[in-house]
């Protein structure tokens, strides 16, 4: 995992390569970090109309994927909007078997970058003894291939 630091130098340049990129730590510490960098925050969970929500597994997946790539497409990007997307919610990402690439499609390019959220769970929370908690698993789905660096609070 790299420091803060270098994430901070990499959302500094001039440019990006098609980045996606992880955050394991708080999103208050991501937001500074970001400083005066434009960022657009999204909740994967906005991507669902309460009232309609799909059937099953992969009608859940098939919405998620055509409405991420609409929000992605209409987020205006180029030299003279650059901007981060911080997305939250990102569980879901994994959950519905979605990955990342309507990021790579959709959003991702010189002037565009992506930085998923992933907040660590506390590790003296008090589950009830039929919940197992890994708090690695989502670490581990999202490193390599998926996100080209990872970044933490507590690199």
């Amino acid at each position: 995992m790299r420091p803060p630091a270098e994430l901070k130098s990499l959302v500094e340049q001039r440019t990006w390569e098609k980045e996606v990129v992880l955050w394991v730590g708080a999103e208050p510490a991501l937001l500074k970090l970001l400083g005066p960098v434009h960022h657009i925050t999204l909740d994967l969970l906005d991507l669902f109309d309460e009232d309609n929500l799909p059937m099953d597994d992969e009608e859940t997946r098939q919405h998620m994927i055509a409405a991420l790539a609409a929000r992605l497409q209409a987020i205006p990007t180029g030299p003279g909007s650059r901007v981060v997307l911080v997305v939250t919610s990102i569980g879901l990402l994994a959950r519905y078997g979605v990955g990342l690439r309507e990021f790579y499609d959709w959003f991702c390019g010189d002037f565009s970058m992506v930085v998923l959220l992933l907040e660590r769970t506390l590790e003296d929370t008090q589950w009830p003894d039929e919940v197992s908690c890994d708090s690695d698993r989502l670490l581990s789905y999202f490193q390599e291939p998926l996100v080209k660096q990872v970044f933490g609070e507590k690199a």
